[in-house]
Parts: C-alpha cells; structure tokens; sequence
C-alpha cells in the first residue's frame, strides 16, 4: 500500500465495545486524557459550519459509533456533530441516520433503489441528541427534540447543518434529508430551539417552502451574504433540469427564504473562504467517473451569496480510481493564514477510501499532494452495489490541535466501519502526515464505554463478527507493508 508521504502505523483495536444509555467518555484535550473537564468558551458568531464543528474551545473526543437506541432507530448512518447544545460549557452530540424500512427490496446498486424503486415506508426516526456533563457522560435527551409534522422524523438524514440560526446564542440545526427509496429527495428538517430548552421542528413556521424536496446529497452553513446571520446552501441533484444549488437565506431571526444561486451540479459541499477576499466560496466534490456531474473545485462567492458556474476553479481530479468524493472540508493546515482543502475520496460504488490533500498557496493557485489511500481492495475485485464490502468510505473530516504541537491535526469519521472511523492524521509539518490506525490514535481522542450486562447472544454475535473482519483487515495491511 502506497500512502506517499504518510507513515503507516499499524494497529488494530480488537477490544470488545458495548453500549448502554449513559456512556462515560475522556476528555482529549490533554495527552495524559485527564479525567477533568475543562469547560469550553462559546463562539458568538461563527461565519461558517466548519469554525463550529472545528471549535478549538470545545472539549473534543471520538464519540460513540453506535450509542444505545441508535443501533434500534437507524437503519445505517448515524453521523454525529459535536457542539454545546445546551451552553452548560459541555460537549453534546447529536446523530442522524437513515429509518428502516417496512418494504425493504433492493433492486439497484444504492439506496435509491431500496424499495423496489418506489419510496420507502415505515417510520421515521428522528435525530439523537445525547448531552454531556460533569461527570463525563452522554445521556440519551429524546424529549428535548420535538416534531408535531403529520409525517415526522427523517427519511435518509444526511447532514446535521449546525448554527445559531435565530440568533438567541444557542445552536440549532438543519437536516438534509437525500431521503431513501428514490432519487428524487425528501423534505428536509428544521429544528430551533426555544425558551424551555427544548428545540422545535419549525419548517411550517420558519422555511418559505417546508415541503420542497430535492437529491441534496450536499449540504453546508454560513454567512454567504455577509449579514451577520447563518444561511444554508444545498445541492440540488436532477438529471433532467441539471439545477446546482439552492440557498436559504436568514432573515435575521431563523425564517429561511429559497432562492436559486447557481453552482455546479455536484455531491460534496463545504462553505470557506478559500482566497480570503471576507466571502465564503463553495468547495464542491463530483463523482468525477460521470460525465454530468464530474466537477471538482471552487465556485467563487461574488459578494452577494450568489455563485455563477463560470466562475469557478477546477482542483484536480484522480477519477480512475478515486473518483468518488463524498465530503469535502478546509483548514489552515500548514499556518499561512489560508485554508487548504482535505476530500474524502472513494473509488466507483465507493470501493475503498483514500484522502487527497490540496494546498493553497495563495492568489487561487493550489497544489496537490496527492492522495493517500486508507483502505483499497484488491485490483480484481468488482463491486455489484454500493453495499459492498469494500465500501468504507470517510463521511466526515474533523480538524483540532491533537497533539498539541501547534499545527491542526486531521480526524476522519465513518459511521459504518471500525477500520477507519477514528483515523487521525498528525501533522508533520511541510505536508507530511503520519496516518494513526484507530487503535492508535485513541493516545489523543478517546471515549471510555460503560459495557452493559449480561450481553446478549446476538451482541455477541454482532461484536464477533466485528472482530473477525478487523483480524483480517489487519493481516492484510501486514501483507501489503511487507511485515
């Protein structure tokens, strides 16, 4: 296995880890992973979703990847994000995930063809909030979030857009929802929090259009207009009219209004001021193997939230092998003052994961440093759908000073597999990265489980399995590095 200028580190967790509804976890903000924690100073104001969920002043920690009842409620998914929540100066995380269906048929390759080509249907399960506190667990909060819409809950939850949308210093959130069954999307969700602490479902109320639904397989936050309030972009994918990118534009005080503004068509989608003119850019990521929608790059910011698709800059593109990229994020990864760009990269049907590392050296001119793979599967092998057993792609990329060394360190997340969610990259300095293996990287991210009891024969079951398929992910990555 290649990975240029990485240093693999090879080792694999084999601990069995259960779930219960409280789980106790570790601060990382310390190497010695002190059991105190140190509570952290709310940002007012944050221009983008990525100065939120990458808060250097929030405790940070690898959370649970399937906390007790997500496991029951999501049929696949659970991505999380990170935030105060609550402002009690505690870590909270709040998951969503993807409901199960009653009429599960799978004709196709991917979820679009789940049931039989026609929408799925059962229950909607709504996003998982879970709140830290003092004595360092994170306990279940289910009553906090409340939806009275006819049809409730999500139907494919892809990204929690988390941010202070009503301007009463506390987050909220916004849920693309890609929705599961069809191609063609499904309503999103728009939850505010109110004067009791709880918050509220509000897309009758707050979104000029709560029941419009598109393919948003991307989705991000920010201030594209420069306001002082936090807008929401998202992807809107249709073959037919080919429309990019949707705004919803923030009144002020939450209500959300829809209008057209440009884009590309494309999948991944992040907001960041990419050349430093005070005006967030979308970074968008392509499935490059396809001819319609094979951009990769920037779609620059004209001052006034709009993004004109001729007004962009390609980053280059690996689509023979790696031609998948499902997110897409930025960091000042080398301290220039700049943000350089990280995407999660996947081959066709998302076979394998790999990261790709682009540079910004100013003036809208990159550098790419290549990718470094993290899991591939054999050259002969040929994957029929997208669940495959070579699917392990990275969901979501996380930057802190883990190491404390003074450069921003590289978390990666994948909710569905044990060999990558949890893989830090450290920053070595001049774009050189040391890849830890999860089992690894917990010396700076970890969380301690409360293991319930008795275990049952199918948790039994279900953790052997886990440790079979990491005994041989493990004996291969020996093989490929000659050990």
């Amino acid at each position: 296995m290649k990975l240029k200028t990485l240093l693999l580190t090879i080792l694999i967790s084999t601990s069995l880890i259960g779930t219960a509804q409280a789980l106790t976890f570790v601060n990382s903000n310390n190497n010695n992973n002190s059991s105190k924690s140190t509570q952290s100073t709310k940002v007012d104001v944050a221009k983008s979703g990525i100065n939120i969920e990458n808060d250097p002043n929030l405790d940070f920690f690898k959370p649970p990847q399937k906390p007790y009842p997500t496991g029951k409620l999501y049929y696949f998914g659970r991505k999380w994000q990170m935030a105060d929540f609550n402002n009690d100066g505690y870590s909270d995380v709040l998951y969503i995930g993807v409901m199960k269906p009653d009429n599960s048929n799978r004709t196709g390759e991917n979820p679009g063809s789940e049931c039989g080509g026609g929408a799925c249907k059962g229950d909607k399960p709504l996003p998982s909030l879970y709140l830290g506190d003092a004595k360092h667990k994170l306990t279940y909060a289910p009553e906090l979030l409340i939806d009275k819409r006819d049809d409730s809950g999500m139907s494919l939850g892809y990204r929690a857009l988390v941010a202070d949308y009503n301007n009463d210093d506390i987050l909220d959130f916004y849920v693309a929802d890609t929705g599961i069954g069809t191609h063609n999307g499904f309503r999103n969700s728009y939850f505010l929090s109110q004067l009791n602490g709880t918050w509220l479902e509000s897309s009758e109320t707050h979104l000029s259009h709560s029941n419009f639904a598109v393919f948003d397989h991307g989705g991000a936050t920010g201030d594209i207009d420069n306001d002082g309030d936090m807008d929401v972009v998202i992807t809107e994918l249709n073959w037919k009219t080919g429309t990019a990118l949707w705004c919803l534009i923030n009144d002020g005080t939450g209500y959300l209004n829809k209008r057209k503004c440009g884009g590309i068509f494309s999948f991944a989608l992040e907001l960041a001021d990419i050349d430093g003119d005070g005006y967030l850019d979308v970074l968008l990521g392509a499935h490059e193997h396809e001819q319609s929608i094979d951009f990769t790059g920037i779609v620059w910011n004209d001052g006034r939230g709009n993004f004109n698709k001729h007004n962009k800059t390609s980053l280059p593109q690996h689509k023979k092998k790696w031609g998948t990229v499902p997110e897409v994020s930025a960091a000042d990864l080398d301290n220039d003052g700049d943000l350089d760009i990280v995407y999660s990269r996947a081959g066709k049907l998302y076979v394998g994961t790999a990261i790709q590392i682009i540079e910004n050296l100013g003036n809208k001119k990159f550098k790419d440093h290549g990718i470094f793979p993290l899991v591939e599967a054999p050259d002969d092998f040929i994957a029929v759908s997208e669940g495959n057993e070579w699917n392990d792609f990275i969901e979501d990329i996380r930057f802190r000073d883990l190491d404390k060394d003074g450069d921003i360190d590289i978390y990666l997340s994948s909710s569905m597999s044990r060999k990558t969610d949890g893989m830090v990259l450290l920053n070595q300095g001049g774009f050189a990265f040391e890849l830890l293996l999860p089992n690894v990287a917990k010396k700076y991210v970890t969380i301690d489980y409360k293991v319930p009891a008795p275990v049952s024969e199918e948790q039994k079951a279900e953790e052997q399995a886990v440790l079979d398929e990491i005994a041989a992910f493990e004996v291969e990555l020996a093989a490929e590095s000659g050990q």
